[in-house]
């Protein structure tokens, strides 16, 4: 009898498995791409997670990681997204990395009715960008922006002027609406006034490093600080502050682990109340309550959570350990419903046929143990990722499986 563990599939890298960058990501990919609205060329990279190339039904949501030229940031926030999301707290995402140049840096942050190009970046983002993206790729409407400096004083207007396309901002050392300009605050304030009777929820995390630390945005962040929380607020607008002792450009590197963490909480909190649901029904699977949840999830957020990998992997290890016998002479036939929904999603993951396989075995139903072993067999020869060591291993394994006929 094996014993499977929440984090199973996703957290398993042997060492003879073929060595990537990340691992639920992909390598990046770096294109250009001419924008009618700036009337330039715009450098990017994205970052499409492994995940997709086996997923039809899922839109997946957009992050906009800028100043793709700060490398060292870049680099390190990309890392955090791959792991929050591989650790399952975040979900995946399609990360695209934006560069500005010193040319452009600051004509590509400022409004265009205060002499910049800001708005004309907000059009290529919203009209020229995703179009491209949706040709490519099932992307979904939850849109975030992760700045720094400049390009966080570009997210907070970009989030108040397109409210219908965007739904967050990560500002890491940003300011008051660039430093007290009072175009950006009636912006903002016009952004604050009409969102309230939207259905989905905005997030608005900002941060600061202090002066002693040679950060020279504090004072500017703390005015900020102080005018939301002066203000009433619309119940949907979620937002934090975070004031860290470090420099200027070390910002980025603490802040952004700590709000995508703070965004997606409910999203990383999911499998704890789904355990809680099925616990709270010991004679059925509860696929209503589990769906229901997920619905209103999906809700909060703006875009269509689904249950994953890590969702069946959980639930069905929940059913088939049942350490405190909360299941009973159930536990099987419910291991096995989870799993039998599992590979309707997932097809080709060889795992779930084996689980499966195991269970018939167990209950002495043969021939449709035999079924399920020999798919999964066929599956894991068919997969050209799997090193030939880790292929005899889980061969063996599945026909040490029949012995138990």
């Amino acid at each position: 009898m094996r014993t499977y563990c929440i984090f199973f599939i996703l957290l398993i890298v042997t060492s003879t498995t073929k060595a990537q960058e990340f691992y639920s990501y992909e390598k990046p990919i770096a294109i250009s791409l001419y924008s009618e609205a700036l009337r330039d060329t715009v450098q990017l990279e994205i970052t499409l997670p492994t995940e997709l190339k086996e997923q039809t039904n899922t839109a997946y949501p957009i992050i906009y990681l800028l100043d793709r030229q700060l490398s060292s940031n870049y680099q390190y926030n990309l890392s955090t997204i791959e792991y929050l999301s591989t650790l399952q707290w975040m979900p995946n995402a399609i990360v695209v990395g934006i560069t500005f140049y010193r040319k452009n840096r600051n004509s590509w942050t400022n409004p265009n009715a205060t002499g910049g190009k800001a708005d004309d970046l907000i059009l290529f983002l919203e009209k020229e960008l995703n179009a491209e993206l949706k040709k490519k790729y099932p992307v979904s409407d939850f849109n975030l922006l992760i700045g720094h400096s400049r390009t966080a004083i570009f997210s907070s207007y970009a989030l108040s002027k397109r409210p219908d396309f965007f739904n967050g901002v990560i500002a890491n050392s940003v300011s008051n609406f660039d430093f007290g300009d009072k175009y950006q605050q009636n912006q903002f304030e016009d952004f604050l006034s009409t969102i309230g009777s939207n259905a989905h929820k905005y997030y608005y995390y900002f941060s600061v490093g202090e002066q002693s630390y040679g950060d020279l945005h504090e004072s500017s962040v703390d005015t900020l600080n102080a005018y939301l929380n002066a203000k009433k607020l619309p119940e949907n607008f979620e937002w934090k502050y975070y004031k860290h002792q470090v420099a200027h450009d070390i910002t980025p590197g603490v802040t952004v682990a700590n709000a995508l963490s703070e965004i997606f909480k409910e999203y990383g909190r999911r499998i704890d109340i789904c355990f809680q649901l099925a616990k709270g029904s010991r004679t059925k699977v509860p696929w209503n309550d589990f769906l229901g949840f997920y619905a209103t999830l999906s809700a909060d957020l703006g875009f269509k959570i689904e249950p994953s990998v890590l969702f069946y992997n959980s639930i069905a290890s929940d059913y088939y350990n049942d350490y405190n016998g909360i299941y009973g002479e159930n536990r099987l036939g419910f291991t096995l419903e989870v799993l039998l929904k599992a590979i309707e999603k997932y097809p080709k993951n060889f795992e779930y046929y084996s689980w499966i396989g195991e269970i018939y075995m167990t209950r002495k139903e043969i021939e449709k143990g035999n079924e399920y072993l020999n798919k999964a067999i066929e599956l894991i020869n068919k997969d050209t990722s799997i090193s030939d060591l880790d292929r005899t291993y889980y061969l063996n394994e599945i026909e040490a499986l029949r012995k138990l006929e």
